[in-house]
């Protein structure tokens, strides 16, 4: 009796438990599908999915042995989601005032951030600051932000890669810089961008950002995006990570052909120059230099003055920055070797000895009779009497020059120019901005002086424009007065016309006088660095030109190689090999004893080469005040050539040994590197 009572009392027990559960159970569906079930289902249906873009590193740039010019280092960005309840954002934006105070922060520049961000097109997600690791405050205010993290409810912390320049200035303008992209970028790519994005904006970090070279898959430094899902609820707050479709691939790595420590040899010398230009010439202050391996094109240092330094870039300029490169009439931001073009001065003469033994018929041991100056008075450096081709190059005599290039005529100038690279695309496809420079030709000076005709013309016109609309706001005139001074400015603008007109006509036709300064790098000669570079290289090879490159090879992120670049023939040049060789041996006496001499003579080196002092050719300067570019071309050994280098000291202190000594510093570097 007692068991049954017991075993009853039990089932009891456990019925009364599982009624218990079963109630609990009902009460809870009850809350979840009765009371709050419109208000899961209405967050359900506002929640949504979205695909966000993983950062991806940019590629690297290395010089030939593998030392870092340009990679990207971790940086936090500290993230303020706009879209956030207006309680967080605002209890946000006290906190993060806070903890930016040591970087200049507080709520009104983070205010102002996050308006400029709006003015862009970019809401949600607004990048308030970015912070370097490297600074010791830096990495002490993100270890406070992870430990704040809940008085910061609509900030959050991304670690991204961003760019750094570990050499500075050095081989700065060639390299370029990164910043964030454009409107005017951003149209029509916004299948590889964002409007966050940071983009190459000059140099090779423009030029390599996409690279397409036919028969690769060479992304360039850029890289691909990863594309990650997520589930956003209704204040645009992530609450779920769904998927990753694809991981970001970081960029190709790119090797110059640059040697850094030839490099920095380079521009220590150029800028001993130009400082020492300055102390006698204030105008003095810029200047370019490139130096190529003659037998392959490859460049083995170039550099231009003054210095750009990326870094200054990668988060904003300052106001001083700004000053420094946006309003310098030394053009920082211009890269002088590439973009620029020079009067070549005397180092052109060999394209003038060429032509004339080539297409003329002269022969070493013609005369032409220096007696200081030449048709329309145009003087040479000393009275040389009797000169013939070896000499005319050892002591840069104008007077011979110009008499052979009378015998040649202007079209075989051009012609022989055209082969060495002088006035036509140069070939250098690795960079952007690279002139052709100009060559004159009675076709290409009508063109010119058209050209500035309609430019002064259109000048006069403005002018006039502007003065009438004064005259027509003044009111202290009456209706007859300026009725009078519009009619006087109405005369004077057809006068000046009719005076640049006259210019026009009397000059558009070619002259012997033209030939005659073409032939000593004067009137309208002008190249670029670069190309003097390409034609001294092919004067010491025998003559071949060669397409110049910087990239030497191309890999993945990983180090696999995708690209290796081979030395490319753009053209042999008509000139005989003998003839090369015979004007190469007045190159050799230019530096043993001629107008380069007191600069190499003492060095020790091999080397053949050509000054060259030329009339700027600016509004302005004076010839009588000293207002001369300086240049040098030249190459080393003499017998079997393996660098070839060309410069440019803008108004050198001593003309052209200002060029010469920063030609022989380069190569003593590179015999040093060598070992030799």
């Amino acid at each position: 009796m007692n068991q049954k009572k017991s075993a009853h009392v039990n089932i009891s027990f456990y019925l009364i438990i599982f009624l218990a559960i079963f109630l609990i159970l009902a009460i809870k569906l009850f809350q979840l599908q009765i009371i709050n079930g419109q208000k899961y289902k209405t967050q359900s249906s506002s929640n949504s999915m979205r695909l966000i873009n993983l950062p991806t590193k940019r590629g690297d740039i290395l010089d030939i042995n593998g030392k870092v010019l340009a990679t990207s280092i971790p940086i936090a960005s500290i993230i303020l989601d706009t879209n956030a309840a207006q309680g967080d954002q605002k209890l946000t934006i006290y906190n993060l005032a806070t903890l930016l105070t040591p970087l200049g922060y507080n709520e009104e520049k983070i205010y102002s951030v996050i308006e400029e961000a709006n003015k862009k097109g970019i809401y949600g997600d607004v990048e308030i600051i970015k912070i370097h690791y490297d600074q010791s405050t830096g990495a002490e205010i993100i270890g406070k932000f992870y430990e704040r993290a809940n008085i910061l409810p609509a900030a959050s912390v991304n670690i991204i890669p961003t760019r750094y320049y570990p050499e500075g200035t050095v081989l700065g303008n060639t390299i370029g810089y990164v910043g964030n992209i454009s409107k005017e970028e951003y149209a029509g790519n916004e299948n590889i961008y964002s409007l966050n994005d940071i983009v190459g904006k000059a140099g090779l970090e423009k030029s390599l950002e996409v690279f397409k070279q036919q028969g690769t898959d060479i992304k360039g430094l850029l890289g691909t995006k990863g594309i990650q899902q997520v589930e956003i609820d209704s204040l645009g707050k992530t609450v779920a990570v769904k998927s990753t479709e694809n991981n970001s691939i970081p960029g190709d790595n790119f090797q110059l052909t640059i040697n850094l420590e030839l490099q920095k040899a380079l521009e220590s010398s150029l800028d001993a120059q130009i400082a020492s230009s300055v102390a006698v010439n204030p105008k003095a202050g810029a200047g370019a230099a490139i130096a190529f391996n003659p037998n392959t094109g490859e460049i083995l240092a170039m550099a231009s003055k003054p210095d750009l330094n990326p870094n200054d870039f990668v988060d904003g300029i300052s106001e001083n920055e700004y000053k420094y490169y946006f309003e310098n009439t030394k053009a920082p931001l211009v890269n002088k070797v590439i973009s620029d073009a020079y009067p070549p001065g005397s180092t052109f003469k060999m394209i003038t000895a060429f032509s004339a033994l080539h297409y003329a018929g002269l022969t070493p041991d013609v005369h032409i009779n220096c007696t200081g100056e030449w048709r329309d008075n145009i003087k040479c450096t000393g009275i040389h009497g009797e000169t013939a081709l070896l000499e005319g190059i050892r002591v840069s005599c104008n007077s011979y020059f110009q008499g052979i290039a009378e015998m040649a005529g202007i079209e075989n100038i051009d012609k022989t120019s055209i082969q060495f690279g002088l006035g036509v695309d140069p070939g250098f496809s690795d960079m952007q901005g690279v002139t052709k420079g100009f060559l004159p030709s009675p076709a290409s000076k009508a063109s010119f002086e058209k050209n500035y005709l309609e430019g002064i013309i259109a000048q006069i016109n403005e002018q006039t424009s502007i003065e009438i609309v004064q005259v027509n706001s003044d009111s202290t005139l009456s209706s007859s007065a300026k009725k009078e001074k519009i009619e006087i400015l109405e005369q004077n603008k057809e006068l000046a016309i009719a005076k640049a007109e006259k210019y026009y006509e009397e000059n558009k036709e070619w002259y012997i006088h033209d030939t005659d300064l073409v032939s000593i790098g004067q009137g309208l000669n002008n190249y670029s660095i670069l190309q003097l570079g390409e034609y001294i290289s092919t004067i010491a090879n025998g003559g071949t030109r060669y397409k110049p490159t910087i990239i030497k090879s191309v890999t993945t992120a990983d180090g696999k190689s995708k690209y290796e670049v081979k030395p490319i023939v753009l053209n042999k040049v008509e000139i005989t090999l003998d003839e090369i060789n015979l004007v190469k041996e007045g190159m050799k006496l230019v530096t043993t004893s001629g107008t380069a001499s007191s600069v190499f003579r003492s060095s020790g080196l091999s080397v053949a080469g050509k000054t060259g002092t030329s009339e700027t050719g600016r509004a302005g300067d004076d010839p009588e005040k000293n207002d001369y570019h300086g240049l040098f071309v030249g190459y080393s050994p003499v017998d079997n050539p393996e660098i070839a280098v060309a410069v440019i000291i803008e108004y050198g202190k001593n003309s052209s040994n200002s060029a010469a000594y920063v030609a022989k510093d380069v190569m003593e570097a590179y015999y040093s590197m060598k070992g030799e």
